[in-house]
């Protein structure tokens, strides 16, 4: 084992696999440069209409609960909650909130800046990570049920299996872990400019997200062009575990979510596939959540492992409740009519989201000076 890690982790054989990719995704862009623009503009469309006005706001509310020391009030609200079911301090309750309620990155961002701050420790921090990674409401409910499938009780229905699941995931990973002391929370003494420090948090996580998104199509659309995609859900469906179509609902799914639930509409596959491709997350997502982190405070292998078993455990979740609530489910889950281009009332425009994108750049180009002004007068000074 220690061989095999050692093997995998080399600087040459990195450096080699590194070059190795690097020519065949040159080779790639010149090859099929129709095929990568296209994907790029539309995940372009999607982060402009989609990623932008759902997450920006839950990112900023993430940072500024942690930076404004309002995490300290809300856990003497909540605290309880966050000790009793998760055995984490009393200070977690408003991140774990945000990590079910505000989207994927939400929770990782909390998790971060509380480990950051020195207010969880390391191993409270990869605990966290096992199961505060999940799909938010305005993703799964408006973009998912109302926009893809036509259903905002199907969105309602996905979005509660796989919050049930996450945190049935949570509270087994908590039974053999000692309660945290109780600490006196008070409130935060440096709460300063937090509104700004939280807005330009909001803006660098959410330009970050943008362009993985946009990187991830792009490559996308290189395995679809070079046919490595087909091959590899011909092999999944050779294999008798999965049919065609769901083996390239799948597959999407791993890579990218956004595309994945676009592909799955498309496709027209059942809702048990959705469940599974929202509480796994997909590898774009993945990524994402470990850029918040200098060291990522779980082993990616048990990261991944569990995003497996979070997607089986919304799966069982989403049966349990056609079994138990057959008419509801029916109504719910009947034929449906995919609609790509109809957000379900998605509050935006393109024109807004990029607008908001825009704002973003700028906001971070304006404090940046501010904070290179403020350096070189403490250095005359």
């Amino acid at each position: 084992m220690v061989r095999m890690k050692a093997f995998f982790l080399s600087q040459p054989l990195k450096s080699s696999l590194f070059g190795a990719l690097f020519f065949a995704f040159a080779a790639g862009l010149l090859a099929f440069p129709s095929e990568v623009k296209a994907a790029v503009l539309d995940s372009i469309f999607s982060c402009l209409t989609v990623l932008a006005p759902s997450l920006f706001p839950f990112l900023a509310l993430t940072s500024f609960a942690v930076n404004s020391g309002a995490s300290e009030a809300i856990g003497k609200v909540l605290g309880w909650a966050a000790r009793l079911l998760f055995r984490l301090p009393s200070i977690c309750a408003a991140t774990l909130f945000l990590s079910f309620a505000g989207g994927y990155p939400a929770g990782a961002k909390g998790v971060s800046l509380l480990l950051q701050e020195g207010k969880i420790t390391r191993s409270q921090a990869g605990r966290m990570m096992i199961f505060c990674v999940n799909p938010g409401i305005a993703f799964v409910v408006t973009f998912v049920g109302s926009g893809l499938l036509g259903s905002p009780q199907t969105g309602w229905q996905l979005f509660w299996a796989v919050t049930f699941s996450g945190l049935l995931l949570g509270v087994i990973s908590s039974l053999f872990v000692k309660f945290p002391e109780k600490t006196q929370l008070q409130p935060q003494q440096k709460a300063k400019n937090a509104l700004i420090r939280s807005a330009s948090d909001a803006c660098s996580s959410l330009l970050k997200l943008s362009a993985c998104v946009v990187l991830f199509s792009g490559f996308t659309a290189l395995l679809h062009g070079s046919g490595i995609f087909q091959v590899l859900v011909k092999l999944i469906s050779r294999t008798g575990l999965l049919p065609p179509p769901l083996a390239a609902s799948g597959l999407s799914f791993s890579l990218e979510v956004t595309k994945g639930a676009l592909d799955s509409a498309a496709l027209r596959v059942g809702p048990e596939l959705f469940a599974f491709g929202l509480a796994f997350g997909g590898l774009c997502v993945h990524l994402q959540i470990f850029s918040f982190f200098e060291s990522f405070p779980l082993p990616k292998w048990k990261f991944f492992s569990l995003r497996l078993l979070h997607g089986l455990f919304a799966v069982g979740m989403l049966k349990l409740w056609k079994h138990f609530l057959p008419e509801t489910s029916q109504a719910a889950f009947q034929l449906y009519t995919p609609l790509p281009q109809n957000f379900g009332g998605l509050s935006t425009s393109m024109a807004g989201g990029a607008s908001l994108l825009l704002m973003c750049c700028a906001f971070l180009l304006v404090l940046s000076k501010e904070n290179d002004c403020e350096t070189g007068q403490a250095v005359i000074k």
